[in-house]
C-alpha cells in the first residue's frame, strides 16, 4: 500500500492516492478520503469498487453474512427494520459501538440545547418484536442525564394522562401517529390543559396539519425531528431554530454524507463491525452547510425517493404527499390492488382518509378526486382506462399500520 497515512484512535486517514493489496481487508469511501480496516469479510458490507450500496444489495449481503459467519449473532446489538421497504431485515451491530453512536448524538444535542438534564421526557415510542425506537429514546434521555417516563405506544391514554398530570413532563416523544391518538383523547377531556415545551418525533413525517393540531392541544410549537434508519442508526436531528423544517444537524465524527444526484449517501464511521459503506438511504436532499472545518453538518431532506411500479409506469410517493398536504385531512392511505375477473386488468386505487368534522365527505372527495385525477392522468397517462379511483372515509383507529414498527403505512400495495 502506498500513500501518506495519518493514524490515530484506531482510525486511518489518508492523503493522496492509496493502493491496496488485494489480500487486505480494507474499505475506502469517497475516493480514498478515509480507510476503515475493520470488516469481517472483504465482500460483506463494503463496496470496494466505489459504487453505491443499495438496499437490495444490502439484503443480499445480510443473507450471505448469515451463511458464512458462524458468529454473526454473538455479542451484537440486534435491531430490526420497520418493514416499510417491503422486507423485514435484522441488523447486527457491535454493542459498545452502538452505544458510542448514541452518545455522540446526545453530546451534540446537549451542546446545541436540544436536550438538557432538566428535561422530563414522556416516551410514547414503539417497543415490540425487536423494534428499537422506544429503547433508543430512553437511552438518549439516560445519556443526557434527564428524566424519562417510559410509557410506550401501547399504553392506555387514561394512564398516560395520569402520568402527565403527576410528573409534569415538558417533552413529549413519539411517532406522529401515536401523538395524534393521544391528542384526540385529550381533546375530549373537559378542562384538561396540557402543555409541552417540545415534541420529539421520528419514524414518520410531521405534516403542517398535525403541527397545527398539536399546537392547539399540546400548546407546543417546537417540533424536533430525528433522522436515521435501521441500517445506519439515528444520526441526525433538528435544531430548535429549524423546527418545522426539513433541515437536520449531524455530527461529522459519526457519519460521512455524500449527495450524489440529490441522493443521500451515508457511511457510518463508528461501526467497525458489519460496516455500512456508502449506503443509499432512499431519500433525496442537499447540503445546507458542509464546511470541512465545522464539527457538525447541516442537510435538508427533501423527500423519499420511493417509486411504485404500476405496469410500465411509476408513481412517486412524495408527489402524492405533496397533493395531500393541501387537503383538509387528518390522515390518509392509498391502497393499490388488482381487480380480479376483469378483461383489461383493471387496477383499484382506494383512497382511505380521516377528515376533520368541519368539512363534508362530498366536498372533500370532490376536491381530492379532481386533484388526484389530474395527477394520475399525467403520471399514468397510458393506463387511464384501467384505473378505478375509489374513496372511503374511516376513523383514525382504523388506519393500517405496520405489524413490526407500528408505523402508519401511507401507500399499501396489495398486488404483491
Amino acid at each position: 500500500m502506498s500513500g501518506l497515512l495519518l493514524c490515530f484512535n484506531d482510525q486511518c486517514f489518508n492523503i493522496g492516492i492509496i493502493r491496496l493489496s488485494p489480500n487486505k481487508i480494507v474499505n475506502i469511501s469517497n475516493g480514498g478520503y478515509f480507510i476503515r480496516p475493520y470488516v469481517h469479510q472483504e465482500y460483506i458490507h463494503s463496496m470496494n469498487d466505489g459504487s453505491i450500496l443499495t438496499k437490495e444489495k444490502l439484503h443480499e449481503q445480510l443473507i450471505e453474512l448469515k451463511s458464512i459467519d458462524k458468529q454473526w449473532n454473538q455479542s451484537v446489538y440486534i435491531s430490526s427494520s420497520g418493514g416499510s421497504g417491503g422486507k423485514r431485515l435484522f441488523f447486527a451491530t457491535d454493542i459498545k459501538q452502538n452505544l458510542l453512536q448514541r452518545q455522540i448524538l446526545v453530546d451534540m444535542m446537549l451542546e446545541q440545547n436540544i436536550i438538557s438534564h432538566n428535561d422530563i421526557c414522556l416516551n410514547l415510542f414503539h417497543s415490540n418484536n425487536i423494534y428499537r425506537s422506544f429503547e433508543i429514546f430512553n437511552d438518549f434521555c439516560s445519556m443526557a442525564n434527564c428524566t424519562t417516563l417510559p410509557m410506550g405506544d401501547d399504553a392506555n391514554d387514561e394512564d398516560i394522562l395520569k402520568i402527565i398530570e403527576y410528573f409534569k413532563p415538558n417533552i413529549l416523544m413519539g411517532p406522529p401517529y401515536r401523538l395524534m391518538q393521544l391528542a384526540f383523547f385529550i381533546e375530549k377531556q373537559s378542562k384538561k390543559e396540557i402543555k409541552f415545551e417540545k415534541i420529539y418525533f421520528a419514524c414518520e413525517s410531521l405534516d403542517e396539519n398535525k403541527q397545527r393540531f398539536f399546537k392547539r392541544i399540546f400548546h407546543c410549537s417546537l417540533y424536533i425531528g430525528f433522522y436515521g434508519s435501521a441500517e445506519v442508526g439515528v444520526f441526525a436531528c433538528q435544531l430548535p431554530k429549524y423546527s418545522s423544517t426539513k433541515i437536520y444537524l449531524y455530527p461529522k465524527e459519526l457519519v460521512h454524507i455524500e449527495i450524489i444526484n440529490s441522493k443521500i449517501i451515508v457511511t457510518n464511521l463508528i461501526r467497525k463491525r458489519n460496516q455500512l459503506i456508502r449506503f443509499d438511504t432512499g431519500d433525496l436532499g442537499q447540503f445546507i452547510s458542509n464546511n470541512k472545518h465545522d464539527k457538525y453538518g447541516l442537510i435538508e431532506i427533501f423527500h423519499s425517493e420511493r417509486l411504485i411500479m404500476i405496469q410500465n409506469e411509476t408513481l412517486s410517493k412524495s408527489d402524492i404527499e405533496e397533493i395531500m398536504k393541501h387537503m383538509d385531512l387528518i390522515e390518509w392511505q392509498l391502497i393499490i390492488d388488482c381487480i380480479s375477473h376483469t378483461k383489461n386488468n383493471q387496477i383499484l386505487l382506494l383512497f382511505k382518509y380521516v377528515k376533520s368534522e368541519l368539512i363534508s365527505n362530498d366536498i372533500l372527495e370532490k376536491n381530492i378526486r379532481n386533484s388526484l385525477q389530474k395527477f394520475f392522468d399525467t403520471a399514468l397517462s397510458n393506463l387511464s382506462d384501467q384505473l378505478i379511483l375509489q374513496f372511503e372515509s374511516i376513523q383514525f383507529k382504523d388506519l393500517i399500520r405496520d405489524k413490526t414498527s407500528n408505523k402508519l403505512l401511507k401507500i399499501i400495495d396489495r398486488r404483491v
